[in-house]
């Protein structure tokens, strides 16, 4: 790490997970401007909007997929500028973020194990049996029952999650992001995964951030929520102040709680 890049974020506290700091971006067409946000160590935050408010650009910001214009993101400690992190400093902050992306981004070509076991070859040196071990104990965890040999096409849509899912904490992330958990999924899965998130969650105690057009996950998770909108965070705080808002776009998000 060289330089400010890895700087304390100031005010940033020692119990935070994740900052995002008036990031804005990314750096070809602006989408988000001046987004800050924080995901507390075993603590959540609940990003609402709707389709195309910037959710998954904001994701893409945080993990340097897509370059920002300017602002900075703090990951477990350390502080990247979103703009000019290099590639070393970006594989240091990954390596300390789970990601469940809302297609569940397996790898189509190899078996769920593998899928499971990559970031552990990515990242870590582990003997090829400590990591399958460490995998399929991961994906017992997470509720994938059956031959662990199968690829990606063979499984159900709410396996390939959970499958997912365990890949995101194979390192034992400081924080956790997930982009639309239920998309995709019917009632009833949808409500199983999100029985093993929650689950998880407090077995593992890392940070969790959910990016989400479901309501719902404002009520089921005891959280911070911010609300995006038009490339900006409108309102953020308790449910009961989302529930309070008089900003319009919180308002269409309240008046569907019924989903909740």
């Amino acid at each position: 790490m060289t330089g400010d890049a890895t700087a304390p974020m100031p005010n940033a506290s020692a119990a935070t997970a994740l900052g995002v700091d008036d990031v804005t971006g990314p750096r070809a067409a602006p989408v988000l401007r001046h987004v800050s946000l924080s995901v507390p160590r075993g603590g959540s935050h609940v990003v609402l909007g709707p389709m195309h408010s910037g959710k998954s650009t904001l994701l893409r910001l945080i993990l340097g997929l897509d370059r920002a214009v300017s602002g900075r993101v703090t990951i477990d400690g350390s502080t990247f500028d979103a703009a000019r992190a290099t590639e070393d400093q970006l594989r240091h902050m990954r390596r300390r973020v789970g990601v469940v992306f809302d297609s569940s981004a397996l790898v189509s070509r190899l078996t769920l194990l593998e899928n499971v076991m990559l970031p552990l070859a990515e990242h870590m040196t582990v003997g090829a049996d400590q990591a399958r071990e460490t995998a399929a104990g991961l994906l017992h965890d997470v509720g994938v029952a059956g031959d662990l040999e199968r690829t990606p096409d063979r499984l159900t849509r709410l396996d390939r999650r959970r499958a997912a899912l365990a890949r995101a904490l194979v390192l034992e992330p400081a924080v956790l992001i997930v982009d639309e958990p239920g998309n995709g999924l019917d009632p009833h899965a949808a409500a199983e995964l999100d029985e093993t998130m929650q689950a998880l969650h407090e077995r593992y105690r890392c940070g969790i951030l959910i990016c989400t057009q479901e309501v719902r996950y404002a009520f089921h998770w005891p959280s911070v929520v911010s609300v995006l909108a038009n490339g900006r965070i409108v309102e953020q705080g308790s449910l009961d102040e989302l529930l309070n808002s008089r900003h319009e776009a919180v308002r269409r998000f309240v008046d569907r709680r019924g989903a909740a």
